[in-house]
């Protein structure tokens, strides 16, 4: 059974996920191809690796939900063009707050987990055990969507390793 397929059937994560995943806005995502899947996938697998840590170590699983799916909220599509999307690499966290907000009414945690998953690459730093463990679970699952070739999986943790240093 493939990951997708085993997410849809845990019935605390689905219950949770749900109200957003079938949102008429948020399903707008699956027609946005993103690091060689769609936007709602990565999304939803994020949220679920997300989910199964902060699980294992007694967090806030509901705002990690939430905030997991939600934080590639936006619907502007990846650019080819290298400038345009080095800059949405750092705004779009804030423009996906701004529609979680709007749609969905994310708490302040919750806020903080959608707007700080870029770091370091952006300046918003996760102020909590759940912001932590998406930031990371976003570049875990980015890692093994985007990047196929070792080469490419070493460059996403060197690029990583030298924003967060600096």
């Amino acid at each position: 059974m493939n990951l997708i397929n085993r997410i849809y059937k845990d019935k605390e994560f689905m219950q949770m996920a749900n109200p957003i995943l079938t949102h008429k806005e948020f399903m707008k995502t699956k027609s946005i191809i993103h690091h060689g899947n769609t936007r709602f996938n990565h999304s939803v697998k994020v949220a679920y690796l997300a989910y199964k840590i902060s699980k294992m170590f007694g967090c806030d699983t509901k705002s990690v939900i939430r905030g997991g799916v939600l934080h590639d909220f936006f619907l502007q599509r990846d650019d080819k063009n290298i400038a345009t999307e080095t800059k949405m690499l750092i705004k779009h966290p804030s423009i996906a707050k701004e529609n979680a907000i709007t749609y969905f009414g994310v708490n302040e945690k919750e806020q903080n987990i959608i707007e700080s998953h870029m770091f370091p690459i952006s300046n918003v730093v996760p102020n909590s055990k759940e912001a932590w463990i998406v930031t990371m679970c976003d570049k875990i699952i980015a890692m093994t969507e985007g990047a196929s070739t070792a080469k490419a999986q070493l460059s996403v943790w060197i690029l990583f390793l030298v924003n967060f240093i600096r």
